[in-house]
């Protein structure tokens, strides 16, 4: 094994907290990371699995003073938008893009951040192709790439082989051999790499 895949969708605040350390995870042990973007709510539909914020209230309040906690607690900031969720598609579709030309980190963060700590519009063409330029990519092509039916159906496909590979939410990273569910769970994924149980590149 010699490469990792990250999978996530920008919905999710645990994706956005686990994108500061997977990239770095993956540098230590001198492995490959593939950044593949799913449709988390297509996921959710079609596994009939746990919608966080559709909980009992109580729950709710807890998992909104846990993000922000661990947010505080590695120094980012984090909100939730004031019209959350937004539409997620677009940008789903140029962090394809984004993967293909080797600017996933850069670009997926960007959006993430925006998202999360700007309350940014993340269905802006004129925004993602932005934060494209910004992360090294051409602007008009991550606007293309947004409004692709090709992107659309590679989208699609990345969400059915996530479920193939069991993937039940985000942020998910898979070695190959085994899946570590949450930004809580990268410490095991790293302690396990460590430990040998990965073949280094």
């Amino acid at each position: 094994m010699t490469e990792l895949t990250f999978w996530f969708d920008v919905h999710s605040p645990w994706v956005y907290l686990a994108s500061f350390r997977v990239g770095d995870i993956a540098r230590k042990h001198g492995l490959g990371l593939r950044w593949r973007p799913l449709h988390l709510p297509k996921l959710l539909d079609e596994i009939g699995g746990v919608k966080p914020l559709e909980a009992a209230p109580a729950r709710v309040a807890w998992f909104r003073q846990d993000i922000l906690d661990h947010a505080e607690l590695i120094g980012v900031p984090l909100r939730y938008h004031p019209h959350y969720p937004l539409r997620n598609s677009r940008a789903l579709r140029a962090c394809i893009l984004a993967d293909d030309k080797g600017k996933a980190e850069a670009f997926v963060r960007r959006v993430l951040r925006g998202y999360w700590a700007e309350e940014a519009d993340i269905t802006d063409l004129a925004q993602l192709a932005l934060w494209g330029e910004e992360a090294g990519l051409d602007g008009e092509a991550v606007k293309a790439a947004a409004v692709s039916e090709d992107f659309k159906q590679r989208l699609d496909a990345n969400t059915a082989e996530a479920i193939a590979r069991g993937v039940f939410g985000v942020p998910k990273v898979d070695t190959g051999s085994r899946l570590y569910f949450g930004n809580d769970r990268l410490d095991l994924l790293d302690n396990h790499i460590s430990r040998g149980k990965i073949a280094l590149a």
